[in-house]
């Protein structure tokens, strides 16, 4: 087994912290990879902020971190929309984050009463979600709007429980709709390539770590990347038993520094 990687691709929710407490060791564990010259990509489904929020976030938490070394969905959304139709007209059922990228690169967010004209409906984690933005996402999506999820997370972690994710509200107009949306997010080949480009290394060279298996490790395999889960989120040990061979995670570990042990031991 090799104990050499180029670079990490870390989740954050659940990986590096939950809520606004650090996971035991991330902290250490993100000082002794630098250290070893390893890059490290912050990867998160949450399209809900920026990346310059999340460094706000990951340095008031005692962890150094630059922009360019975080990624969101929404960030990877409103790009994967520009190189496919260029700027666009979108209806957003999606947190802020999503929004704040769209309005840097050029898209046009249309009101739900506008959804008539939209081009794109593009669906995240909307904590102000109700029935009526489902029934001007559903009605474009009739209408000839393509459909994007940032992500299909179910449930996303906080430090009293678990959420309803960005899955839910996807599921809602997948469901009404009949129709598959194009998902950006982890597990997605979208926004594991586009971290990769960004890292300027290959698949062989990278460990992909996070705490969901059907998100973050399936993301890693997709990409026929060593994994590694880390049990400080949703996964637990013993969803590990009868687990099927294409979710099966290179590395186990009981949060992020003793992974960094196990490797580099």
């Amino acid at each position: 087994m090799r104990k050499h990687y180029k670079a990490f691709i870390l989740d954050l929710d659940g990986c590096i912290y939950v809520g606004d407490r650090l996971t035991p060791g991330s902290d250490e564990a993100v000082e002794r990879l630098r250290e070893m010259g390893v890059k490290i990509m912050y990867l998160t489904n949450n399209s809900g902020h920026t990346s310059e929020e999340y460094c706000v976030k990951l340095r008031k938490l005692g962890i150094e971190c630059v922009e360019e070394n975080v990624l969101t969905s929404g960030e990877v959304a409103a790009t994967y929309i520009m190189e496919s139709s260029g700027r666009s007209k979108i209806l957003p059922i999606t947190g802020r984050g999503f929004k704040e990228y769209c309005k840097r690169i050029g898209h046009v967010l249309l009101p739900i009463k506008r959804w008539d004209e939209a081009e794109y409906v593009v669906v995240g984690l909307d904590r102000e979600v109700d029935y009526w933005k489902l029934r001007a996402g559903l009605r474009a999506i009739l209408n000839g709007a393509k459909f994007v999820a940032t992500n299909t997370d179910k449930t996303y972690p906080t430090p009293d429980g678990l959420d309803p994710g960005a899955g839910a509200i996807v599921a809602a107009l997948r469901e009404s709709s009949g129709i598959e949306p194009i998902v950006i997010g982890k597990p997605s080949r979208i926004i594991m390539e586009s971290a990769l480009r960004r890292l300027k290394v290959s698949p062989d060279e990278v460990l992909v770590v996070g705490d969901r298996f059907e998100t973050d490790i399936l993301a890693g395999k997709n990409i026929g990347a060593d994994t590694a889960l880390v049990l400080t989120g949703v996964s637990r040990r013993e969803d590990l038993i009868d687990l099927p061979p294409n979710l099966k995670p290179t590395y186990v570990a009981e949060n992020l520094l003793k992974l960094v042990e196990i490797i580099y031991a």
